[in-house]
């Protein structure tokens, strides 16, 4: 089995003013614009909210799926309320509209990553799971757990439903407990630091707080793993690995697409009030 290494590391950016008025700060921990890189993972924010109340309004997206993961208070919406450790798994597929009449804690962080879909599911059927943390595959080992939402970690196997095969995984680790997580060799990964700090990989690269280290396919066939061990606060890190799609993606507001055609067609739907709402399809 090959051992893999972080080809790069870096930090993610200060926060900045977000979309949601002074109250709102956020951050992109993946920049858009860099696809041959982190193909399937189109971009991924850092969203941060200091007084509760509603939040945003409700919007379209299509061509891609959501992967928002409640770091800490949370998020209530039409499709139910995502808490700290839950993760909402949003396939916009065709078109779909959610945050209708959202309300936020104080405190809230979330990460909501965007993944673009394979060509052939693109225009899929949209749906919506809402992936609570208590309910996901756990693998514990000596110093470690590891709660599983997608994919696999050792024999915990998540059943969340995936168009691109993706694993998500939150580890956290006590002091100077090792870890390894295999994943194909063909996935690329990337890894991000919640709290203490880890070394990864061949190598031993430093993945800190608020740091993310990225590790590249290393083959087209067969399995590989990424080995991780703790400081001496131990840590926590977010785990996110996909097939690259290799495709060529265009992309505007909420939508990514094939063509600039297909764009087009996606905001025509969305003017003619085409695409449901998320709140219908919770599932």
């Amino acid at each position: 089995m090959h051992d893999r290494k972080i080809n790069e590391t870096s930090a993610i950016p200060p926060l900045g003013p977000g979309f949601g008025g002074d109250r709102h700060r956020a951050a992109l921990v993946v920049e858009p614009g860099h696809l041959s890189r982190t193909d399937p993972f189109f971009l991924m924010a850092d969203d941060n909210i200091t007084t509760a109340g509603p939040f945003g309004e409700a919007h379209p997206h299509a061509g891609l799926e959501t992967v928002t993961f409640m770091l800490s208070g949370f998020m209530e919406d039409g499709t139910g309320r995502v808490e700290e450790g839950d993760v909402e798994w949003m396939t916009a597929g065709s078109g779909i509209i959610h945050n209708d009449g959202t309300v936020v804690s104080s405190g809230m962080r979330l990460f909501q990553l965007w993944l673009i879909l394979p060509e052939r599911e693109r225009n899929m059927a949209p749906r919506v799971q809402i992936l609570k943390r208590d309910d996901m595959p756990t693998r514990r080992e000596n110093g470690v757990e590891a709660r599983v939402y997608s994919g696999r970690s050792g024999a915990a196997i998540s059943t969340t439903l995936n168009a691109v095969p993706v694993t998500l995984v939150d580890i956290r680790l006590d002091p100077g407990a090792t870890f390894a997580q295999e994943l194909p060799a063909a996935f690329n990964a990337f890894v991000v630091g919640i709290a203490g700090d880890v070394s990864a990989g061949e190598g031993a690269s430093v993945i800190s707080t608020g740091s993310t280290g990225w590790t590249y396919p290393v083959a087209e066939h067969g399995d590989s793993r990424l080995r991780f061990k703790a400081g001496q606060s131990g840590a926590r890190i977010l785990f996110y690995a996909g097939l690259p799609q290799n495709i060529e993606v265009v992309a505007r507001g909420p939508f990514i697409a094939g063509s600039p055609q297909e764009l087009e067609g996606y905001y025509r739907s969305y003017r003619h009030g085409q695409f449901p709402h998320a709140d219908a399809l919770t599932g």
